[in-house]
């Protein structure tokens, strides 16, 4: 079960002869590929907090000898090779799981049942848990099934009093957490209201082994990009029935629509791609909510410039437009691409030749130095609920797989409320809008 955080260490500052005690947040990391990396570097991004020590405990990977590399490059402390091992030497109070998907639900569990305070999950929560099976099923029984796996996880993470931070990085844009504060301030004059949300994730295919098998990642562009704007669709709606009648508003139907485009084109297609063979390579969907309003989100692997992440609020107040990446606020223009050496001038862009917005501060721009914020605070408070939370992760998940089942029936409706009232959205799964943080200035 889970240990006590080790004893208080007080340090003086000589200045003011003020005594200060500091705070150990012992953090592990599960996976050593892109979430992994990232991860690790953004733990030394996130904000000044006095008297806070955070350190890098331990890493573990399918391979040991890349986690030890992987501990070798980002300062952990320690290698592993388990997931239960790791949790067991160290008792971290933050456990990144950042891994292949098909291990999320266990690795949920495991922290949790260590006594882990915050568990922080990266998407999808968890993949059906037939495919693990060899078992085939149309999507409507994929869906069921799921949101059941998914249930009994949850269950016990509450079970054992752990916090699940579900790392859609999207919710912690600036421009996203500026929205929120939007509607804070609309809600003075009779307003708030969110109408349509629209939103992009694209780039030109992931290079992740395992993407293109369904028993590893679950899913293609819908289950593994569109993911990322349904993520502040969701969370938006949240706030806005918190602020405005005391209650989320959540999800209640879901049209779909999933192809594989590349892997029925010409070979002389495929040049600037990755050809997906079992997982589709472009996804849409549109959402219905309780209020009849709705968000229509995309992903797909065939954005040949690099990434794209955009998402858009039409609102009763006013429109709000975040371009995420790319961004034209810094631009570029290079004769020969070989200049600038390794340096990614923004993420998979494919060439740095010509004119080009670069895009600094990559990791803060993505949100994800404000999502591991989050994570810290919520590790040091315990009050405190993710703004990323279980709810989102249940309606998220639930909205994917209705997604597929409504592609599998060309486009028929698919309601979901009956899914969504299994997850109640009780207090100790729902964000506060007090917590979102503020981002624009005050006059």
């Amino acid at each position: 079960m889970g240990q006590k955080l080790e004893p208080a260490v007080y340090r003086v500052n000589l200045k003011d002869k003020r005594v200060m005690q500091t705070r150990h947040l012992r953090v592990c990391i599960s996976g050593t590929g892109f979430a992994g990396d990232f991860t690790a570097q953004v733990f030394r991004m996130i904000p000044h907090k006095n008297g806070v020590d955070i350190r890098l405990a331990g890493v573990t990977s399918g391979n040991l000898g890349n986690a030890e590399r992987f501990a070798a490059r980002h300062g952990v402390h320690r290698a592993f090779a388990s997931h239960a091992q790791m949790l067991e030497a160290v008792h971290p109070e933050i456990d990144c799981i950042a891994c292949a998907n098909y291990v999320h639900g266990q690795y949920v569990e495991e922290a949790a049942q260590c006594g882990v305070k915050v568990i922080l999950l990266e998407k999808p929560p968890i993949i059906w848990p037939g495919y693990r099976q060899n078992r085939t099923a149309d999507a409507a029984t994929r869906k069921y099934e799921s949101m059941a796996a998914l249930k009994r996880v949850f269950d016990t993470v509450h079970e054992y009093g752990a916090k699940l931070l579900y790392a859609e990085n999207f919710v912690y844009l600036d421009g996203v957490k500026a929205i929120v504060e939007l509607i804070a301030a609309a809600k003075s004059v009779g307003k708030g209201k969110v109408l349509v949300q629209q939103g992009v994730c694209a780039h030109q295919g992931s290079h992740a082994p395992a993407y293109d098998s369904p028993e590893k990642s679950g899913g293609g562009a819908l289950f593994n990009k569109a993911c990322h704007p349904l993520g502040p669709a969701l969370y938006l709606k949240q706030i806005e029935g918190l602020l405005l009648q005391g209650k989320p508003i959540r999800p209640k139907a879901v049209y779909g629509m999933t192809r594989q485009i590349l892997k029925h084109q010409p070979a002389s297609a495929a040049e600037h791609f990755r050809v997906m063979q079992q997982v589709d390579d472009f996804g849409k969907m549109t959402v219905v909510f309780e209020d009849e309003t709705i968000a229509e989100l995309t992903g797909h692997d065939l954005n040949i410039s690099g990434i794209l992440n955009t998402f858009e609020v039409i609102a009763d107040f006013g429109q709000y437009h975040v371009r995420a990446n790319p961004n034209n606020e810094n631009e570029l223009f290079l004769p020969e691409g070989a200049v600038v050496g390794n340096l990614l001038l923004r993420e998979k862009l494919p060439t740095a030749q010509g004119t080009s917005f670069p895009r600094p501060s990559q990791f803060h721009a993505h949100g994800y130095v404000n999502e591991i914020d989050d994570a810290v605070d919520c590790a040091l408070d315990a009050a405190r609920v993710p703004q990323s939370s279980m709810l989102l992760a249940w309606d998220t998940l639930a909205v994917l797989l209705a997604a597929y089942e409504s592609s599998e029936q060309h486009g028929a409706m698919v309601e979901i409320g009956d899914i969504v009232e299994q997850f109640p959205a009780t207090p100790a799964v729902t964000p506060d809008p007090a917590h979102a943080g503020a981002v624009l200035q005050r006059g």
